[in-house]
């Protein structure tokens, strides 16, 4: 096939349609008329992205396989767009093997797209592969931290995993005696510096008996940042009795230190005070970390929403929260929930690591169970609308208990996230939430159908009339 019989397809034809055409078109040699005046990169991402959104995932796994068979150099330049595919794909059916592979890539060169890096970084948090985890940071850590090409501080997300993952090792070894010095050597080597109060901290939490009492909210009012990280510590232990390790629950509530912190400021408050929650607070943390336009950080979005439950449930064990602190938090994260099962019930599955997670004490059996299912189904799932996606998951929704009735309400925002970025989706259906329960439905929107009009090219002329090509602009 020539260049030019190719092209004409790929502009003029259904991308889906057209897999065989191009599926032989890679499969040999490529005219270099081709190389030198076509973007191929975006040829080889277009087919692939169209045959994810559609789920036709053994095209996307035939296709990959093509490319580092038969344009491996191909492969090399744009591989962080597949090797982040194969990792969501062979951690949602814990393949280890297969994840490892996928993301080799990363680990030979970290800062080629370092973005996509973290995100799959964080996938293997959040699935707790920490053997792949310990040898990403042992690999990556010393170029991404020297690296010019890479803001200061890039290197953040592998040392602090360091540090948890170390801490893990020293409490498993032995958690009656804390080596400091021994500690404080492994961690030098990733930018670690320990003062002596902040050991003692680590120590007093994590290598002594638990000794919670009715000083805790005079001390957390007088010393704030101590209390926290000896809560910290107490938070590690009670995540190790459900199998987390403590990179995961570090993480998890690092992230919400972040949110209380937003919401507090410096003020002396006392500890239900200050872990109190509004849901509209909640969620526009929730949308920030989400991610940009053009990084899509869903599943940290998604881990801290669902892993913020097991933070007050711990906050609630230890009696330094209220049950009505702790009751009006869940119907929180119930409400978000909702909307994120909804919205964005194509990608669900990617994100199914929250059901490789013990259980939470505060969520019934039977809601965990229902949830994962839809999870679980969601890998078939291509973009509809609400009621058509009730329809599938109607037998969970039944199951499910209060839930269900969030779902719906999210539901009623309708909306692709094809048509839009994760931020935006989040920022334009969002809630008009009060403090406390008070749910305000905000006003339907109304967006665009994905586009059934001819193709542009992205080297085309761009339809905006810049007089640059699409590539360089809107595109």
């Amino acid at each position: 096939m020539t260049t030019e019989d190719f092209w004409n397809k790929y502009i003029n034809e259904n991308i889906l349609e057209i897999f065989d055409t191009a599926y032989d078109f890679f499969s040999n040699e490529l005219p270099n008329e081709f190389i030198e005046n076509y973007d191929v990169g975006e040829v080889i991402l277009e087919i692939k992205g169209h045959n994810e959104a559609a789920k036709e995932f053994d095209k996307v796994l035939k296709f990959t396989k093509l490319l580092q068979e038969k344009q491996p150099k191909l492969y090399e330049e744009y591989f962080q767009y597949f090797d982040d595919f194969l990792i969501d794909y062979y951690c949602f059916y814990d393949e280890k093997t297969e994840v490892a592979i996928g993301f080799s890539n990363f680990i030979k060169n970290p800062i080629q797209d370092f973005d996509k890096y973290l995100i799959s970084f964080k996938k293997l948090l959040f699935f707790q592969q920490i053997d792949l985890l310990e040898k990403a940071i042992t690999s990556n850590f010393n170029d991404v931290a020297n690296s010019e090409k890479l803001l200061r501080g890039a290197d953040y997300d592998l040392s602090i995993s360091k540090f948890y993952l170390t801490l893990d090792v020293f409490y498993e070894k032995n958690n009656a005696l804390f080596n400091k010095d021994e500690f404080s050597e492994i961690l030098n080597k990733y930018g670690f510096e320990f003062d002596e109060d902040f050991l003692l901290s680590i120590e007093q939490s994590l290598f002594k008996p638990i000794n919670i009492n009715g000083n805790i909210a005079h001390n957390f009012i007088q010393d704030r940042e101590n209390s926290l990280t000896v809560l910290e510590g107490y938070f590690l232990r009670y995540m190790k009795n459900k199998n987390f390790n403590f990179s995961l629950s570090g993480r998890l509530l690092n992230q919400m230190l972040i949110f209380w912190a937003e919401g507090n400021h410096k003020k002396k408050r006392k500890p239900n005070d200050f872990f109190s929650g509004q849901a509209n607070k909640f969620e526009n943390y929730l949308t920030r970390l989400s991610g940009q336009i053009f990084i899509d950080n869903e599943s940290e979005m998604i881990a801290v929403l669902w892993g913020s439950v097991y933070v007050y449930d711990f906050l609630k064990s230890i009696e330094i929260i209220s049950q009505e602190t702790h009751t009006n938090f869940l119907n929180i994260t119930k409400l978000l929930k909702g909307k994120v099962i909804s919205q964005f019930a194509p990608d669900l599955w990617s994100s199914n690591f929250v059901h490789s997670w013990q259980k939470p004490d505060a969520i019934s059996e039977i809601e965990f169970m229902e949830e994962e299912k839809i999870f679980r189904k969601s890998i078939s799932f291509k973009q509809q609308t609400f009621s058509q996606l009730r329809n599938e998951i109607s037998e969970e929704l039944t199951n499910i208990g209060e839930l269900s009735e969030f779902i719906i309400e999210g539901g009623k925002n309708d909306i692709k996230k094809s048509d839009l970025s994760l931020l935006d989706n989040l920022f334009n259906t969002a809630l008009e939430l009060g403090s406390g329960d008070d749910i305000v439905t905000g006003k339907d929107n109304i967006y665009e159908p994905i586009r059934t009009e001819k193709k542009i090219g992205r080297n085309e002329p761009c339809v905006c009339g810049s007089g640059k090509k699409y590539k360089k602009c809107c595109g």
